[in-house]
């Protein structure tokens, strides 16, 4: 019985992983443009200007690079099961014989599947225009970070997709909640940049933490300790994980 669950798992995985590859043009495309367009503002605008050692132009690269990782992830559960319950197919999920975790989990396996993949083709797209990037300083934590990344956001996409009514609960969510968190998790300046408040709250800022984590594997530069944003990541994982079963059972579970 649990090898079978474990089976209905993999294939729902798989099923959302033929999904994303249908729409190539945003899987793939999207990423590359996103990260050129900023990559030509800030060539021009931070030619020259450097970080600590690091380049500053690297130094926005690799919060790009976890900015897409973490859209990605998002982006792709939520927007999925939202098409679901407008379809009318959640019942799918309703009738399986899988349990709800699993469901969220594959869900959320899927969506870092989807942000490996956007990250590895933005990497072959860009990476030749930034200067002195080889290969990550901590190729350990490269691996945890985007890993935990991925089915952080992952496990959050789920959560609100489960709970978003519909497209107009989701974008908001996107433009009024995602979004400003991380133009303040300091993707394009180091947060001791900013003036107070904005530094303190920028270190309650859970993606912060991701970029922090991130960058300090890519590059080897952190604006913190990377071990506490690794506990910050860790936590917060926990908690989404919760939010996603909670999510999940108020949709799934046929009372």
């Amino acid at each position: 019985m649990v090898l079978n669950m474990n089976t209905n798992m993999w294939a729902l995985y798989a099923r959302e992983v033929k999904r994303f590859q249908k729409i190539w043009l945003d899987t793939i495309f999207n990423p590359i443009v996103s990260i050129a367009l900023y990559l030509g503002v800030f060539g021009i605008v931070t030619a020259g200007r450097e970080v600590g050692s690091l380049p500053y132009l690297t130094f926005v690269y690799s919060g790009l690079l976890a900015m897409l990782v973490i859209n990605n992830s998002f982006s792709n559960p939520s927007f999925a099961l939202v098409i679901s319950k407008n379809l009318g197919n959640i019942i799918d999920l309703q009738l399986a014989p899988i349990a709800v975790w699993r469901i969220g989990i594959a869900y959320a396996l899927a969506a870092f599947t989807r942000g490996v993949f956007a990250l590895v083709v933005a990497l072959l797209a860009t990476i030749w225009f930034i200067p002195g990037l080889g290969l990550p300083s901590h190729p350990i934590y490269f691996v945890i970070g985007l890993f935990l990344t991925g089915l952080e956001f992952g496990m959050l996409g789920v959560a609100f997709g489960f709970w978003a009514k519909n497209f107009e609960a989701l974008t908001f969510m996107t433009s009024f909640v995602m979004q400003p968190m991380i133009f303040l998790a300091g993707v394009f300046y180091p947060i001791a940049s900013l003036p107070q408040p904005w530094t303190t709250i920028s270190l309650f800022n859970p993606i912060h933490h991701n970029i922090n984590f991130f960058r300090y594997s890519l590059t080897g530069y952190s604006d913190l300790n990377p071990l506490v944003s690794l506990v910050v990541i860790l936590a917060f994982s926990a908690v989404f994980f919760v939010a996603m079963q909670l999510a999940a059972k108020r949709t799934i579970v046929v009372k």
